[in-house]
Protein backbone atom coordinates (compact mmCIF):
# COMPACT_ATOMS: atom_id res chain seq x y z
CA UNK A 1 0.00 0.00 0.00
CA UNK A 2 1.55 3.63 -1.07
CA UNK A 3 1.08 6.15 1.25
CA UNK A 4 0.65 9.65 -0.40
CA UNK A 5 -0.17 13.18 0.76
CA UNK A 6 -1.46 16.36 -0.77
CA UNK A 7 -1.40 19.53 0.80
CA UNK A 8 -5.37 20.97 1.13
CA UNK A 9 -4.24 24.55 0.37
CA UNK A 10 -6.46 25.42 -2.18
CA UNK A 11 -8.52 28.57 -2.12
CA UNK A 12 -12.11 28.97 -3.74
CA UNK A 13 -10.90 32.15 -5.89
CA UNK A 14 -9.05 29.22 -7.91
CA UNK A 15 -11.71 27.32 -8.42
CA UNK A 16 -9.80 25.51 -11.23
CA UNK A 17 -7.15 24.20 -8.90
CA UNK A 18 -9.95 22.81 -6.46
CA UNK A 19 -11.70 21.47 -8.37
CA UNK A 20 -8.41 19.78 -10.05
CA UNK A 21 -7.33 18.08 -6.84
CA UNK A 22 -11.28 16.86 -6.20
CA UNK A 23 -11.42 15.18 -9.78
CA UNK A 24 -8.11 13.33 -9.00
CA UNK A 25 -9.03 11.82 -5.33
CA UNK A 26 -12.25 11.37 -6.80
CA UNK A 27 -10.72 9.30 -9.60
CA UNK A 28 -8.03 7.39 -6.75
CA UNK A 29 -11.25 6.55 -4.77
CA UNK A 30 -13.05 5.13 -7.09
CA UNK A 31 -10.27 1.97 -8.11
CA UNK A 32 -11.23 -0.79 -7.26
CA UNK A 33 -8.27 -2.34 -6.51
CA UNK A 34 -6.73 0.20 -3.43
CA UNK A 35 -3.07 0.19 -4.13
CA UNK A 36 -3.00 3.84 -2.04
CA UNK A 37 -4.23 5.32 0.78
CA UNK A 38 -4.36 8.98 0.52
CA UNK A 39 -4.03 11.83 3.07
CA UNK A 40 -4.54 15.31 2.81
CA UNK A 41 -2.75 18.21 4.67
CA UNK A 42 -4.77 20.79 5.60
CA UNK A 43 -4.70 24.00 8.28
CA UNK A 44 -7.03 24.60 11.55
CA UNK A 45 -8.46 27.50 9.93
CA UNK A 46 -8.77 26.02 6.22
CA UNK A 47 -12.18 26.38 5.25
CA UNK A 48 -14.90 23.93 6.13
CA UNK A 49 -16.65 23.08 2.61
CA UNK A 50 -13.19 22.09 1.52
CA UNK A 51 -12.52 20.41 4.49
CA UNK A 52 -15.24 18.25 4.12
CA UNK A 53 -14.55 18.08 0.34
CA UNK A 54 -11.77 16.37 0.72
CA UNK A 55 -13.18 13.99 3.38
CA UNK A 56 -14.85 12.26 0.73
CA UNK A 57 -12.04 11.16 -0.48
CA UNK A 58 -9.36 11.13 1.96
CA UNK A 59 -8.04 10.89 5.59
CA UNK A 60 -7.89 14.56 6.45
CA UNK A 61 -5.14 15.87 8.97
CA UNK A 62 -5.24 19.45 10.25
CA UNK A 63 -2.00 21.02 10.93
CA UNK A 64 -1.71 24.72 11.97
CA UNK A 65 1.73 24.80 10.10
CA UNK A 66 -0.78 25.20 7.02
CA UNK A 67 -2.35 27.81 8.81
CA UNK A 68 -0.94 31.19 7.22
CA UNK A 69 1.51 33.56 9.97
CA UNK A 70 0.91 30.50 12.63
CA UNK A 71 3.83 30.33 15.04
CA UNK A 72 4.39 26.41 13.24
CA UNK A 73 3.93 28.69 9.57
CA UNK A 74 6.34 31.06 10.33
CA UNK A 75 8.97 28.74 11.56
CA UNK A 76 8.56 26.49 8.63
CA UNK A 77 8.82 29.03 6.37
CA UNK A 78 11.85 30.70 8.23
CA UNK A 79 13.79 26.80 7.58
CA UNK A 80 12.78 26.72 4.03
CA UNK A 81 13.86 30.61 3.88
CA UNK A 82 17.18 30.09 5.68
CA UNK A 83 18.10 26.91 5.34
CA UNK A 84 16.31 25.76 2.39
CA UNK A 85 15.25 22.72 4.17
CA UNK A 86 11.56 21.00 5.08
CA UNK A 87 12.17 19.05 8.72
CA UNK A 88 9.47 20.41 10.02
CA UNK A 89 7.42 19.18 7.63
CA UNK A 90 9.27 15.93 6.74
CA UNK A 91 8.40 15.08 10.41
CA UNK A 92 4.76 15.93 10.32
CA UNK A 93 4.75 13.63 7.12
CA UNK A 94 6.89 10.80 8.57
CA UNK A 95 4.50 10.79 11.33
CA UNK A 96 1.92 9.42 8.97
CA UNK A 97 4.13 7.55 7.13
CA UNK A 98 3.97 9.09 3.96
CA UNK A 99 5.97 8.40 1.33
CA UNK A 100 5.29 10.71 -1.54
CA UNK A 101 4.21 14.11 -1.39
CA UNK A 102 2.16 15.17 -4.59
CA UNK A 103 0.95 17.95 -6.22
CA UNK A 104 2.30 20.55 -3.20
CA UNK A 105 4.74 22.50 -4.97
CA UNK A 106 6.76 21.33 -1.94
CA UNK A 107 10.40 19.69 -2.31
CA UNK A 108 13.52 19.30 -0.09
CA UNK A 109 11.74 16.57 1.99
CA UNK A 110 13.43 14.34 3.98
CA UNK A 111 13.26 10.54 2.57
CA UNK A 112 10.31 11.81 0.87
CA UNK A 113 9.49 11.49 -2.87
CA UNK A 114 7.81 14.48 -4.57
CA UNK A 115 5.84 14.60 -7.45
CA UNK A 116 4.75 18.44 -7.93
CA UNK A 117 2.23 19.80 -10.78
CA UNK A 118 3.05 22.24 -13.17
CA UNK A 119 -0.51 23.49 -14.47
CA UNK A 120 0.81 25.50 -17.62
CA UNK A 121 3.12 27.62 -18.75
CA UNK A 122 1.40 31.29 -19.22
CA UNK A 123 4.25 33.40 -18.30
CA UNK A 124 6.01 32.55 -21.40
CA UNK A 125 3.26 32.63 -23.76
CA UNK A 126 1.73 36.29 -22.62
CA UNK A 127 4.49 37.88 -20.78
CA UNK A 128 2.39 40.55 -20.75
CA UNK A 129 0.38 39.73 -18.28
CA UNK A 130 2.56 39.88 -15.78
CA UNK A 131 5.43 42.06 -13.88
CA UNK A 132 9.09 41.49 -14.38
CA UNK A 133 9.56 40.58 -10.93
CA UNK A 134 6.65 38.22 -11.05
CA UNK A 135 8.40 36.74 -14.63
CA UNK A 136 11.57 36.34 -12.52
CA UNK A 137 10.33 34.90 -9.97
CA UNK A 138 8.11 32.01 -11.98
CA UNK A 139 11.10 30.97 -14.13
CA UNK A 140 13.05 30.37 -10.62
CA UNK A 141 10.53 28.69 -9.17
CA UNK A 142 9.52 26.33 -12.06
CA UNK A 143 13.50 25.77 -12.50
CA UNK A 144 13.53 25.05 -8.82
CA UNK A 145 10.36 22.72 -8.64
CA UNK A 146 11.85 21.02 -12.06
CA UNK A 147 15.33 20.53 -10.58
CA UNK A 148 14.47 18.82 -6.80
CA UNK A 149 11.75 17.31 -7.78
CA UNK A 150 10.90 13.59 -8.36
CA UNK A 151 8.44 13.76 -11.50
CA UNK A 152 7.02 16.84 -12.80
CA UNK A 153 3.30 16.40 -13.87
CA UNK A 154 2.05 18.65 -17.06
CA UNK A 155 -1.54 18.73 -17.56
CA UNK A 156 -1.80 18.31 -21.61
CA UNK A 157 0.70 17.15 -23.99
CA UNK A 158 0.48 20.97 -25.11
CA UNK A 159 2.18 21.78 -21.46
CA UNK A 160 5.24 18.76 -22.37
CA UNK A 161 6.27 20.64 -25.31
CA UNK A 162 6.63 24.20 -22.89
CA UNK A 163 8.17 21.67 -20.27
CA UNK A 164 10.79 20.55 -23.39
CA UNK A 165 11.29 23.76 -24.61
CA UNK A 166 11.88 25.53 -20.96
CA UNK A 167 14.04 22.34 -19.50
CA UNK A 168 14.99 20.33 -22.35
CA UNK A 169 17.97 18.53 -19.97
CA UNK A 170 14.61 17.36 -17.51
CA UNK A 171 12.71 16.30 -19.62
CA UNK A 172 12.80 12.95 -18.35
CA UNK A 173 11.12 13.89 -14.89
CA UNK A 174 7.67 15.30 -17.16
CA UNK A 175 4.77 13.18 -17.44
CA UNK A 176 1.44 13.80 -18.57
CA UNK A 177 -1.69 13.03 -16.84
CA UNK A 178 -5.40 14.57 -18.40
CA UNK A 179 -7.40 15.24 -15.84
CA UNK A 180 -11.15 14.14 -15.42
CA UNK A 181 -14.14 15.89 -14.42
CA UNK A 182 -16.61 14.41 -12.98
CA UNK A 183 -20.42 15.19 -13.68
CA UNK A 184 -22.89 16.48 -11.13
CA UNK A 185 -25.21 13.58 -11.44
CA UNK A 186 -28.23 16.33 -10.52
CA UNK A 187 -27.46 17.75 -13.91
CA UNK A 188 -29.14 14.84 -16.23
CA UNK A 189 -31.95 15.16 -14.16
CA UNK A 190 -32.53 18.80 -14.50
CA UNK A 191 -36.03 19.48 -16.31
CA UNK A 192 -37.58 22.49 -18.15
CA UNK A 193 -39.10 23.58 -14.57
CA UNK A 194 -35.34 24.38 -13.47
CA UNK A 195 -34.77 26.19 -16.39
CA UNK A 196 -37.66 28.09 -16.04
CA UNK A 197 -36.49 28.80 -11.72
CA UNK A 198 -33.11 30.00 -13.25
CA UNK A 199 -34.86 32.45 -15.76
CA UNK A 200 -36.60 34.02 -13.06
CA UNK A 201 -33.91 33.97 -10.36
CA UNK A 202 -31.62 35.68 -12.78
CA UNK A 203 -34.12 37.60 -14.76
CA UNK A 204 -33.06 36.30 -18.01
CA UNK A 205 -34.38 35.39 -21.40
CA UNK A 206 -34.81 32.00 -22.50
CA UNK A 207 -32.17 31.94 -24.89
CA UNK A 208 -28.50 32.49 -23.87
CA UNK A 209 -25.25 31.77 -24.15
CA UNK A 210 -22.89 31.19 -20.83
CA UNK A 211 -19.29 32.36 -20.05
CA UNK A 212 -18.25 30.48 -16.43
CA UNK A 213 -14.96 32.16 -16.65
CA UNK A 214 -12.74 33.15 -13.78
CA UNK A 215 -12.36 37.07 -14.31
CA UNK A 216 -8.48 37.21 -15.10
CA UNK A 217 -7.69 39.32 -18.20
CA UNK A 218 -6.13 36.23 -19.99
CA UNK A 219 -9.33 34.60 -20.14
CA UNK A 220 -10.49 37.37 -23.24
CA UNK A 221 -13.77 38.60 -21.85
CA UNK A 222 -13.53 41.56 -23.06
CA UNK A 223 -13.10 39.94 -27.28
CA UNK A 224 -16.22 38.44 -26.55
CA UNK A 225 -18.03 41.63 -25.52
CA UNK A 226 -16.91 43.32 -28.13
CA UNK A 227 -18.68 40.82 -30.47
CA UNK A 228 -21.49 41.19 -28.38
CA UNK A 229 -21.81 44.89 -28.96
CA UNK A 230 -20.69 45.04 -32.73
CA UNK A 231 -23.67 42.12 -32.67
CA UNK A 232 -25.90 44.62 -31.02
CA UNK A 233 -25.13 47.58 -33.31
CA UNK A 234 -26.18 45.11 -36.07
CA UNK A 235 -29.28 44.37 -34.24
CA UNK A 236 -28.55 40.86 -33.76
CA UNK A 237 -28.96 41.00 -29.93
CA UNK A 238 -27.52 38.09 -27.61
CA UNK A 239 -27.81 37.23 -24.04
CA UNK A 240 -24.48 36.57 -22.67
CA UNK A 241 -24.26 35.31 -19.33
CA UNK A 242 -20.86 35.47 -17.12
CA UNK A 243 -20.17 33.57 -13.69
CA UNK A 244 -16.79 33.81 -12.15
CA UNK A 245 -15.21 35.55 -9.11
CA UNK A 246 -15.33 39.75 -10.13
CA UNK A 247 -11.47 40.24 -9.36
CA UNK A 248 -8.05 39.50 -11.07
CA UNK A 249 -5.22 39.89 -8.52
CA UNK A 250 -2.86 40.46 -11.35
CA UNK A 251 -4.64 43.41 -12.98
CA UNK A 252 -7.04 45.68 -10.78
CA UNK A 253 -8.37 47.76 -12.93
CA UNK A 254 -9.63 45.47 -15.27
CA UNK A 255 -13.21 44.57 -13.49
CA UNK A 256 -13.49 48.13 -13.46
CA UNK A 257 -12.46 48.36 -17.65
CA UNK A 258 -15.47 46.09 -18.07
CA UNK A 259 -17.96 47.22 -16.18
CA UNK A 260 -17.15 50.94 -17.61
CA UNK A 261 -17.84 48.81 -21.14
CA UNK A 262 -20.98 47.48 -20.39
CA UNK A 263 -22.15 50.81 -19.03
CA UNK A 264 -20.89 52.85 -22.04
CA UNK A 265 -22.63 50.90 -24.81
CA UNK A 266 -25.73 50.12 -23.25
CA UNK A 267 -25.16 46.46 -22.26
CA UNK A 268 -26.33 45.46 -19.64
CA UNK A 269 -29.43 43.19 -20.73
CA UNK A 270 -26.77 41.62 -23.42
CA UNK A 271 -24.12 40.96 -21.43
CA UNK A 272 -24.74 39.89 -17.31
CA UNK A 273 -22.33 39.53 -14.90
CA UNK A 274 -23.45 37.70 -11.92
CA UNK A 275 -20.61 36.96 -10.05
CA UNK A 276 -20.16 34.11 -7.87
CA UNK A 277 -23.25 31.91 -7.81
CA UNK A 278 -24.53 28.82 -6.69
CA UNK A 279 -22.19 25.77 -7.73
CA UNK A 280 -25.98 24.22 -8.96
CA UNK A 281 -26.75 27.38 -10.55
CA UNK A 282 -23.48 26.71 -12.55
CA UNK A 283 -25.02 23.43 -14.05
CA UNK A 284 -28.32 24.84 -14.91
CA UNK A 285 -26.37 27.52 -16.78
CA UNK A 286 -24.54 24.89 -18.89
CA UNK A 287 -27.31 22.74 -19.44
CA UNK A 288 -29.65 25.03 -20.92
CA UNK A 289 -26.98 27.38 -22.70
CA UNK A 290 -27.45 27.45 -26.31
CA UNK A 291 -23.35 27.12 -25.83
CA UNK A 292 -20.69 27.43 -22.65
CA UNK A 293 -18.14 29.44 -24.28
CA UNK A 294 -14.43 29.78 -23.34
CA UNK A 295 -12.46 32.55 -25.34
CA UNK A 296 -9.50 32.09 -23.16
CA UNK A 297 -5.38 33.38 -24.85
CA UNK A 298 -4.28 30.68 -22.71
CA UNK A 299 -5.34 27.13 -20.90
CA UNK A 300 -3.26 24.49 -18.91
CA UNK A 301 -5.94 21.72 -19.26
CA UNK A 302 -9.45 23.82 -18.73
CA UNK A 303 -11.73 22.75 -15.84
CA UNK A 304 -14.80 24.16 -18.00
CA UNK A 305 -14.18 22.44 -20.99
CA UNK A 306 -13.37 19.27 -19.12
CA UNK A 307 -17.02 19.86 -17.22
CA UNK A 308 -18.64 20.19 -20.33
CA UNK A 309 -17.05 17.16 -22.21
CA UNK A 310 -18.33 14.97 -19.49
CA UNK A 311 -21.64 15.89 -19.92
CA UNK A 312 -21.39 16.41 -23.84
CA UNK A 313 -22.01 20.24 -23.79
CA UNK A 314 -21.46 22.13 -27.14
CA UNK A 315 -18.79 25.04 -27.04
CA UNK A 316 -17.46 28.13 -28.64
CA UNK A 317 -13.40 28.00 -27.57
CA UNK A 318 -10.67 30.37 -28.69
CA UNK A 319 -8.40 28.35 -31.19
CA UNK A 320 -5.33 26.86 -28.91
CA UNK A 321 -3.76 23.95 -29.39
CA UNK A 322 -4.51 22.73 -25.66
CA UNK A 323 -7.85 23.13 -26.23
CA UNK A 324 -7.85 21.60 -29.52
CA UNK A 325 -6.12 18.84 -27.79
CA UNK A 326 -9.08 19.15 -24.92
CA UNK A 327 -12.01 18.89 -26.75
CA UNK A 328 -11.85 18.33 -30.54
CA UNK A 329 -15.37 18.58 -31.13
CA UNK A 330 -16.08 21.78 -30.23
CA UNK A 331 -16.48 25.06 -32.34
CA UNK A 332 -13.13 27.20 -32.12
CA UNK A 333 -12.37 30.91 -33.67
CA UNK A 334 -9.49 32.84 -33.79
CA UNK A 335 -8.51 33.94 -30.25
CA UNK A 336 -7.58 37.73 -31.49
CA UNK A 337 -10.59 38.05 -33.93
CA UNK A 338 -13.65 39.21 -33.20
CA UNK A 339 -15.00 38.72 -36.59
CA UNK A 340 -14.24 35.09 -35.96
CA UNK A 341 -16.19 34.87 -33.09
CA UNK A 342 -18.94 37.33 -34.15
CA UNK A 343 -19.47 35.30 -37.27
CA UNK A 344 -20.15 32.01 -35.39
CA UNK A 345 -22.34 33.55 -32.63
CA UNK A 346 -24.49 35.28 -35.84
CA UNK A 347 -24.60 31.67 -37.62
CA UNK A 348 -24.46 29.05 -34.60
CA UNK A 349 -25.92 25.86 -34.79
CA UNK A 350 -24.74 22.47 -32.56
CA UNK A 351 -21.96 21.13 -34.66
CA UNK A 352 -21.79 17.56 -33.20
CA UNK A 353 -23.35 14.60 -31.65
CA UNK A 354 -23.64 15.54 -27.85
CA UNK A 355 -24.04 11.58 -27.28
CA UNK A 356 -21.01 10.95 -28.97
CA UNK A 357 -18.75 12.04 -25.91
CA UNK A 358 -15.85 9.72 -24.50
CA UNK A 359 -17.10 7.31 -21.82
CA UNK A 360 -16.47 9.41 -18.56
CA UNK A 361 -16.37 6.26 -16.49
CA UNK A 362 -13.84 4.77 -18.78
CA UNK A 363 -11.61 7.96 -19.21
CA UNK A 364 -11.73 8.54 -15.00
CA UNK A 365 -10.30 4.80 -14.68
CA UNK A 366 -7.25 6.09 -17.09
CA UNK A 367 -7.01 8.91 -15.14
CA UNK A 368 -6.81 7.25 -12.25
CA UNK A 369 -4.91 4.23 -13.19
CA UNK A 370 -2.02 6.66 -15.18
CA UNK A 371 -1.83 8.35 -11.99
CA UNK A 372 -1.46 5.38 -9.84
CA UNK A 373 1.62 4.29 -12.67
CA UNK A 374 3.04 7.63 -12.31
CA UNK A 375 3.55 7.31 -8.06
CA UNK A 376 4.88 3.67 -8.85
CA UNK A 377 7.28 4.89 -11.41
CA UNK A 378 7.78 7.58 -8.56
CA UNK A 379 8.16 5.11 -5.70
CA UNK A 380 10.43 2.33 -7.36
CA UNK A 381 12.95 4.90 -9.06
Amino acid sequence: MIRVGFVGAVSKEWMGGLNYFKNLLFALNSLENKEIEVFVFVGKQTDVEIKNMFKQYATVIEDSIFDRKSLKWFLMKIEQKIFDTNFLFSNLLRKYDIQVLSHASIVNLSGIKTINWLPDFQHIHLPQMFSQKELDARDKNFMKLILKSDVIVLSSHDALKDFKSFAPQYENKAKVLQFVSQPDKKYFELTEDNKVALLNKYNLVNEFYYMPNQFWKHKNHMLVFEAVKQMAEDGSKICLVCTGHLKDYRNSEHIEQIKKFIAIHKLDNNIRLLGLVDYEDVFTFIKFSKAVINPSLFEGWSSTVEECKSVGKNMILSDLDVHKEQYPNATFFERNNVESLKNILMNYKISFDMSNTNNVDERTYYFAQNYLNILKETIND
